[in-house]
């Protein structure tokens, strides 16, 4: 099953905030978590959900940190124009992630009666835009990367990484429990299916919303099922 968490939900800021990539003490964002790791080789990434094509860490960093070219127009001491190739150093930032996919298994532990989720692959999706005749238009959503949440790296990572919870200012809980504990609001946008399709990709709008507010209470449903009264 997969997942998004959208981080402008307002369980779900603390996804977000804080933007300043310092961090606020000693605590960071999801994205500046997962960069700071990347930088340090500390985690595996890979380009599809699947977690079968391994992606290269330092084409990640490149990509992200690439240099952006502006013309210049440049006026000589005879006034004559002249043009020149001006480099603008690019920093990766967490200001246009806005959602987080995950995948999920859902599955039914008999001996406990209840239904267990185990969390798969975790990927932040980015906004991208384009300035155009000097107006910034939205070009679309794409996946940067893939992280495995069953990996003992990204586990180690997600466990010693403290994260906002509104609910107890004195302990902090971390990544790890965020995620375990369901602390955050998500909607489901696909589940396993023969056509390999997306809910999105069959309805829209209010009828997509239904849709995986349906999948919701089905999966409820089976859940409660188990239990004999």
């Amino acid at each position: 099953m997969w997942r998004i968490i959208d981080v402008r939900e307002k369980e779900n800021q603390y996804f977000y905030f804080p933007a300043d990539p310092k961090g606020v003490r000693g605590r960071k964002n999801l994205a500046y978590v997962l960069w700071d790791a990347i930088l340090a080789g500390q985690i595996e990434l890979f380009e599809d959900d699947e977690m079968k094509i391994p992606l290269d860490a330092v084409k990640i960093i490149e990509r992200a940190t690439r240099n952006d070219t502006v013309q210049m127009e440049v006026y000589d001491d005879y006034g004559e124009a002249d043009y020149t190739t001006v480099y603008i150093p690019h920093e990766f930032k967490s200001d246009d992630i806005y959602q987080y996919a995950i995948k999920e298994a859902v599955f039914l532990d008999k001996s406990k009666s209840g239904m267990q989720v185990r969390k798969i692959g975790l990927a932040p999706l980015e906004d991208r835009y384009k300035v155009i005749d000097g107006e910034t238009e939205f070009m679309g959503t794409v996946t940067l990367f893939w992280v495995p949440m069953l990996s003992l790296q990204t586990r180690i990572l997600f466990a010693n990484k403290e994260t906002y919870f509104r609910e107890n200012l004195m302990h902090m809980p971390t990544w790890e429990y965020a995620f375990n504990s369901f602390l955050y609001t998500s909607f489901i946008t696909r589940i396993d299916n023969v056509w390999n399709r997306s809910i999105h990709d069959y309805l829209t709008g209010e009828d997509a919303i239904l849709e995986s507010d349906r999948i919701e209470e089905e999966i409820l449903n089976i859940a409660l099922d188990m239990w004999e009264y």
